[in-house]
């Protein structure tokens, strides 16, 4: 899995030629929430993100996490992602994505916002069973819109999940939602840091079980014009026996 993620980052790092400044009001899934808008960064850039963070489970020990993630734009509107994320209990995790399956999505935007228009992108993503205890591929077709009002932009994140290999009382797909807001504090005088909340919906993995319900808050800060920090915590409030009951990310991106 590992030597599958460097070739495909090597083969990026093949196409680009040239640095740009990063934009900490822009909103990456998992940077530091699973909200996120509808642009695509700048076209030739790529930025690496990538951090750390922990689980609080209701039911058996805490996890660690370490995603990592590849972004490319490799045209205008269009940014291409290769990931990945680890855990530190791979056999006890029960939803996708599993512990080391590589992630390959393209989010693609159809309008920049107007008055009249909220900006509207459509992401396509795919998961590859790499990882421990995978089966299968999962594919996520997700609508993203963010419409703002003066400098709050709210976001709103619509997907649907396709599992190839499913076993006994399974879905075969599942919906995922997410609702929220960003907002640059000390604008317009200090324009560094971006808040980020957001609430969460998604249906889980299993036949009968009640969808997973949580809200999480976060923010984002320029350090230099090439990396942000982030830093994200939230909560599941509802759904079943073996949802988080507090888990905390953090990390960087950084762009080249």
């Amino acid at each position: 899995m590992l030597t599958v993620f460097a070739v495909a980052v090597l083969l990026v790092l093949g196409t680009t030629n040239h640095a740009s400044a990063l934009d900490h009001k822009n909103l990456d899934e998992g940077r530091p929430l699973r909200l996120e808008d509808a642009y695509s960064i700048a076209t030739g850039e790529l930025t690496i993100e990538t951090g750390g963070g922990f689980a609080l489970q209701r039911r058996g020990p805490a996890r660690g996490v370490f995603p990592v993630e590849l972004l490319y734009g490799a045209y205008p509107n269009l940014q291409l992602s290769v990931g990945t994320l680890l855990s530190t209990d791979p056999h006890d995790i029960e939803d996708r994505p599993k512990s080391g399956d590589l992630r390959f999505s393209a989010l693609y935007n159809f309008n920049q916002e107007t008055i009249a228009l909220p900006a509207f992108a459509v992401k396509l993503g795919v998961d590859t069973p790499t990882g421990m205890d995978a089966r299968g591929y999962a594919i996520e077709l997700k609508g993203i819109i963010t419409k703002s009002i003066q400098r709050l932009s709210l976001h709103l994140n619509a997907g649907y999940e396709f599992l190839t290999s499913t076993g006994r009382g399974e879905r075969d797909g599942r919906y995922h939602l997410a609702l929220g807001a960003s907002y640059p504090l000390g604008a317009p005088k200090f324009t560094r840091l971006t808040l980020v909340g957001d609430v969460f919906a998604e249906q889980s993995g299993r036949r009968g079980e009640a969808p997973v319900v949580g809200t999480e808050v976060g923010l984002r800060y320029q350090l230099t014009p090439r990396v942000v920090w982030d830093v994200g915590i939230g909560t599941e409030f509802a759904g079943p026996a073996h949802r988080s009951d507090l888990f905390l990310t953090t990390g960087f991106s950084l762009g080249f």
